[in-house]
């Protein structure tokens, strides 16, 4: 039984009535989706809350607002593996908006709920700036983090510098290092109420209870729906999710936006808790902070963000009174007992415990989400040619050149692909075959010519578009998401939820090689052969008129080749299928058209029969070995 918090969150909001048959249904799609307990600590917190010392109250407020900006940070870490070194950097555009805003308007509404709202708006607005040029920019994912630290520090500067009288908005004045202070706290009202008060330490404390709940229960929310499925492919494989027809930059610019607004929301409830702001929310230690809080608490449990939180703040307040100011050192031997013992976080510690109880409370039954759709057994190869599948579709290639600086590597290849049918590439090492194939999928762009599928120009087009305009892509290595089921996998390739035309087809592609029987298996547990059939059955989930396989038996057995040709005919019957390969047994197995390619032209075309004769292929391909074995 698979494992993975991520699977089981989504297994379980899709399959409710088999978990709990006896709760109503609104109550059952909460619990499904993990946002009964976060409503109950609340209720919890603000029953308690009277009952606090002042000093707890007040502790308990900042730590919740750290714990927001941690739970901004392990949902984009976590969730959608994009490591952000600066979300103390939103943290901070937050509490100086809070600051800005609150010092401009409460004079006039006498109330700060307004300020929170611009604080989450106005760290969500840098977020989408700086995600937008990190994103569409392709900053690979170690510069990302440079890049946000570095903007972190440069906040830092620059408010520093801020000390002058002229440095103001409005009637705040920014400050330098004094940073901005006399804030108003938080007060509740309508604008304009001049009857409305700031909330004392007990009720403001049930407040941040209140917010921290609601965050959570919102990015619970998301990340156990269809985008957390998305986050999650995104986290996993982003190439897959363009070959799916998934827009990543624009996945990872949302995600983005969604973890600036939660960090500037943590840090409008820290203003409002000093009543005081400053650059030190910019600095170095406070960035590292936040991801220590993330990392001990465990990255992608979202509830081990608070728990990080209060275990670290714990400790080096505890710290602080038996060992003065060495609370870095306490924090490093913290953070490497931690990755030692718990690698996973100290919420992995207390996951196990917390589902025996859970189970033992609701006495679930094994969710069997995929049963009504792949159950059946096939021990052989169905015929998989049904009416319904998407007609096949024409590709070409029209003179298409390529280089890398003053190398050329394709040299004017023109070359049609019209189906249904299939068609096959060859070519010696260093003929331009990756290359050709890269230009096919859109990974690299031509230097001259065009490519045209199904009569629309695609030759600046990004893959994710392609895909879209009906193009299958099976690469040369296994390209799954191997930390989601097969299940999650299968689901990730319908990229339009409604699309069912192809459901049948890869149902039966998937009982053929006994996959049906693995639907809750991690895909890193699967065999060799077995990715390669998983990773053809999601490309038969798009439901796409053409058909991309880079060798598409490498590191297969004998049998599942044999099955591989059978299943490359029949998805012949309706699409148009392009194989690149250099296997010659497996060619001759196809039965199909050839074009070779060459010094980065196409050197001949004819059947197999017509290109293993040649003695010219022979010289510069086959070799005489071939020659004699035929």
């Amino acid at each position: 039984m698979n494992t993975n918090p991520e699977i089981q969150d989504a297994l379980m909001a899709q399959a409710p009535d088999a978990i709990h048959p006896g709760r109503s249904n609104l109550l059952r799609k909460a619990a499904h989706r993990g946002l009964v307990w976060p409503v109950l600590l609340v209720v919890v917190a603000l029953i308690v809350a009277p009952h606090l010392s002042v000093a707890l109250q007040l502790k308990g407020v900042l730590w919740l607002s750290f714990g927001i900006v941690a739970l901004s940070l392990d949902f984009l870490w976590g969730r959608a593996g994009i490591f952000s070194f600066g979300q103390n950097a939103l943290f901070g555009v937050g509490a100086y908006a809070y600051a800005i805003f609150s010092l401009n308007v409460f004079p006039v509404t006498h109330e700060t709920g307004s300020a929170l709202v611009a604080a989450a708006l106005a760290s969500a607005v840098f977020a989408g700036m700086l995600g937008y040029v990190l994103f569409y920019g392709k900053i690979g994912d170690v510069y990302l983090a440079i890049v946000t630290l570095a903007i972190t520090l440069v906040l830092y500067s620059v408010i520093s510098s801020t000390s002058g009288p002229q440095y103001h908005i409005g009637e705040a004045l920014l400050g330098g290092f004094n940073g901005i202070p006399s804030l108003p706290s938080i007060a509740l009202g309508w604008p304009g109420n001049e009857s409305t008060s700031e909330l004392s330490p007990s009720a403001m404390f049930g407040f941040a209870a209140c917010v921290a709940g609601l965050m959570y229960s919102v990015v619970r929310f998301l990340v156990t729906g269809r985008f957390g499925r998305m986050l999650a492919g995104l986290r996993e494989n982003e190439l897959r999710m363009d070959l799916l027809g998934y827009d990543t930059r624009r996945l990872k610019l949302i995600a983005f936006v969604i973890g600036g607004a939660l960090a500037g929301i943590g840090g409008a409830l820290f203003a409002a808790w000093g009543t005081f702001v400053n650059p030190a929310i910019f600095s170095l230690p406070q960035a590292a902070l936040i991801v220590i809080w993330v990392m001990v608490g465990g990255r992608g449990s979202l509830g081990g963000a608070f728990l990080g939180v209060v275990l670290v703040q714990w400790i080096s307040d505890e710290a602080e009174n038996v060992i003065s100011e060495q609370t870095p050192l306490i924090l490093g031997v913290l953070l490497v007992v931690t990755v030692m013992l718990a690698p996973s976080g100290v919420a992995s510690l207390l996951r196990r415990p917390i589902d025996y109880l859970l189970r033992f409370i609701s006495k679930p039954s094994r969710p069997e989400a995929a049963a009504d759709l792949f159950d059946g057994e096939a021990d052989t190869l169905p015929d998989v040619h049904e009416s319904g599948v998407r007609l096949s579709g024409v590709m070409r290639a029209n003179a298409i050149a390529k280089n890398f600086g003053g190398v050329s590597v394709l040299r004017g290849i023109s070359v049609d692909f019209v189906g249904p049918g299939i068609h096959v590439v060859i070519g010696a090492n260093g003929a331009g075959k990756s290359t050709f194939f890269g230009v096919l999928t859109g990974r690299h762009q031509a230097t001259d010519g065009q490519v045209v599928l199904n009569d629309i120009d695609i030759t600046r087009a990004p893959t994710f578009k392609r895909a879209r305009h009906g193009l299958g892509i099976k690469t040369q290595v296994p390209s799954l998401f191997p930390g989601l089921s097969v299940q999650e996998n299968l689901r990730l390739a319908h990229y339009e939820p409604g699309r069912s035309r192809s459901t049948r087809l890869v149902r039966r592609t998937l009982q053929a090689v006994g996959l049906h029987r693995k639907m809750n298996a991690l895909v890193a547990e699967l065999a060799h052969g077995e990715q390669q059939w998983l990773e053809i059955a999601m490309v038969l989930a798009q439901d796409p008129a053409v058909i991309l396989l880079d060798e598409p038996a490498a590191g297969m057995t004998a049998q599942e080749r044999s099955n591989t040709v059978a299943l490359i005919q029949q998805l012949a019957i309706d699409h148009t299928v392009i194989v690149v390969e250099h296997d010659m047994s497996f060619i001759r197995a196809l039965s199909a058209p050839i074009s070779m390619l060459h010094q980065g032209k196409i050197f001949r075309q004819g059947t197999f029969e017509e290109i293993t004769s040649d003695p010219i292929v022979i010289d510069a391909y086959l070799g005489r070995n071939h020659a004699a074995h035929h």
